[in-house]
């Protein structure tokens, strides 16, 4: 596969720097909402959890009566729930579930051939966005498992509809290349918006950090949409594939983030 697939296409990138052009380097929030791509759906998996652990809160690294830390690398993210206009969503659910450093999950079927799955680490979380539209996950680095690249599982809510449900990925992973279901999810620029870079938090600690916005539409899922089934088709008009996404602008701007 070309190596350039996940890089952000120039003919995006001309169109952000003739955006700033435009309008003497300021982006409107009008503007701003024009460049936003929404997070691609992708499928549920097979392993949301079929029994939810007692402990749901948004620290993943560590249980309610847990003799230890959960293994792994402590992983944190955050950022904000906007619509597609740009604007924060506030009292929305965002769930997270994923494999622990041994590749397995809190599901009766999630344990990997040869592998015990680590009684510390939580396994599902969740949080409810503030007035900002903002959130944050304090969790691990996933594991690998067969077929697969390293990723999170996210789900967002709102009441009881369940408004999406996506995969988070990390930039420079090898695998993200030939995996296929980041492979499907949605436009070059919706996919480029799943694939987030995560740094050490210092020069003296393994920890990483990354930021991330998650872009929502307006149509509630189906359960055939979250276990794989035919989705809404990709987004049309002016959040296609020339689209740009919201980390390029502040990278632009301002640069990459300091983490």
């Amino acid at each position: 596969m070309n190596t350039t697939f996940f890089h952000i296409p120039q003919s995006r990138r001309a169109l952000l720097r003739s955006l700033l052009l435009t309008t003497g380097g300021i982006i409107t929030s009008d503007l701003y909402a024009e460049a936003l791509a929404l997070t691609p759906r992708a499928t549920e998996g097979p392993y949301y959890p079929d029994h939810l652990p007692l402990d749901q809160d948004n620290d993943l690294t560590q249980i309610i009566g847990g003799k230890a830390p959960a293994g792994g690398i402590v992983t944190e993210f955050g950022g904000r729930l906007l619509n597609a206009d740009g604007k924060p969503l506030s009292n929305h659910v965002i769930e997270l579930w994923q494999a622990d450093t041994n590749g397995c999950y809190i599901h009766s079927r999630g344990t990997q051939k040869g592998k015990e799955r680590d009684p510390q680490f939580q396994g599902f979380g969740k949080i409810t966005t503030n007035a900002k539209g903002e959130y944050r996950f304090r969790t691990i680095k996933p594991g690998l498992y067969t077929g697969r690249t390293i990723h999170w599982h996210i789900a967002v809510k709102q009441g009881d509809k369940r408004m999406l449900t996506t995969q988070l990925f990390i930039a420079g992973v090898p695998q993200n290349d030939r995996d296929g279901i980041l492979r499907g999810m949605g436009t070059d620029a919706q996919r480029l918006s799943v694939i987030r870079e995560f740094k050490p938090v210092s020069k003296e600690s393994q920890e990483l950090v990354g930021t991330w916005d998650i872009v929502l539409g307006k149509t509630p899922e189906e359960p055939e949409q979250r276990r794989g089934g035919p989705g809404p088709p990709p987004p049309r008009g002016r959040r296609d594939s020339a689209s740009v996404g919201d980390q390029d602008i502040k990278d632009l701007l301002f640069g990459p983030a300091p983490f």
